[in-house]
């Protein structure tokens, strides 16, 4: 028996970083997505085999290490094993993850890669996982994958998709959240990958927090105000306004911008977007490079794409509020 399982991507439209501390966030799921197909083989071990990272072995013998070609599988080898033993897995089985998000980009990823997984291995295994369990289930990981801070919006994001309203209530491994969905439409965005590496970690993680021991009073007020923009999105979202939802992803530029976490291979695409037509852009997840996306209508978003492609960043072409997590054989 094989099993396949896919999960999106996501933008966060607005509230990344505030969300870490309690603030709301509004994500997106993309239409890019990661796929995890497993199968049963005949070892005492689990092989990953991953496009991006080469390939990881998990023996069954407590004594034995996990063996990674690169050090960025060994968190996802660490949440196999873990899922492995919760659910009994007694027999060998490969794993191939296969992806169309790109990776240290803002698109979470990581959490689509863990999402999968668990959808996939639940099946494997025989259980019925209700989504909601994914997010409790994922979380310890995905914090660790951000050097120990996480809001878990893009847990919620990949696994339910569509639009989605985030607030982190209480801090915990895993937090007490509250979340909705949000109606959406079809919202026509270009996404664009700088091409610059920029790991969550060194942003969430590090940077940040680095910040707020120095001046926690500034921090937690640009937070504040970033919260207002994304409660402001909610009727926008709604109501379809996308000259209103444009305003504020530049507003939430700008307060992002304040706290040092854009870039200026971000900027200059973001300059171009809006030279070009683009209603609003910004950048989305941990910032330092990575991807950020324009909101445009229709007719402009040819000469948008046309205009962030001349810096040289790669533009990508998909749907936002796509379906979150899939399972089939």
């Amino acid at each position: 028996m094989a099993i396949k399982a896919s999960a999106p991507g996501n933008l966060f439209l607005f509230g990344e970083h505030a969300a870490v501390y309690g603030r709301p966030a509004i994500c997106a799921a993309v239409g890019k997505r990661t796929e995890v197909l497993v199968s049963e083989n005949n070892k005492v071990s689990v092989v990953i085999f991953s496009d991006a990272f080469g390939k990881a072995e998990i023996p069954f013998a407590p004594d034995e290490k996990i063996r990674a070609e690169k050090k960025e599988l060994e968190n996802v080898a660490l949440f196999v094993r873990h899922i492995r033993k919760k659910f009994g897995i007694t027999k060998g089985f490969d794993l191939k993850i296969a992806s169309e998000v790109p990776v240290n980009s803002g698109m979470s990823s990581s959490t689509a890669v863990f999402c999968s997984i668990l959808g996939a291995l639940s099946a494997f295994a025989g259980k019925s996982l209700d989504k909601k369990e994914y997010f409790d289930i994922i979380f310890p990981y995905q914090a660790k994958v951000h050097g120990g801070k996480a809001s878990g919006s893009e847990i919620v994001s990949s696994t339910f998709g569509g639009f989605s309203y985030i607030k982190k209530l209480k801090d915990g491994i895993p937090p007490k959240i509250e979340t909705k969905n949000i109606e959406g439409h079809k919202f026509y965005v270009v996404i664009a990958n700088t091409k610059v590496d920029a790991p969550t970690s060194l942003t969430v993680g590090y940077h940040v927090p680095s910040l707020i021991k120095r001046d926690s009073k500034f921090v937690y007020g640009v937070f504040d105000k970033i919260a207002e923009v994304a409660e402001e999105a909610i009727p926008a979202l709604k109501g379809k306004n996308v000259e209103a939802l444009g305003e504020l992803m530049n507003e939430n530029q700008k307060l992002l911008s304040s706290l040092g976490l854009s870039h200026p291979k971000l900027d200059d695409c973001i300059k171009e977007a809006l030279s070009a037509g683009a209603l609003g852009a910004k950048l989305s997840g941990g910032g330092w490079g990575g991807i950020m996306f324009a909101l445009c209508r229709e007719k402009d978003v040819s000469a948008v794409k046309k205009a962030i492609a001349s810096t040289g960043a790669e533009t990508i072409e998909t749907e936002i509020g796509a379906c979150g997590i899939t399972v089939s054989e």
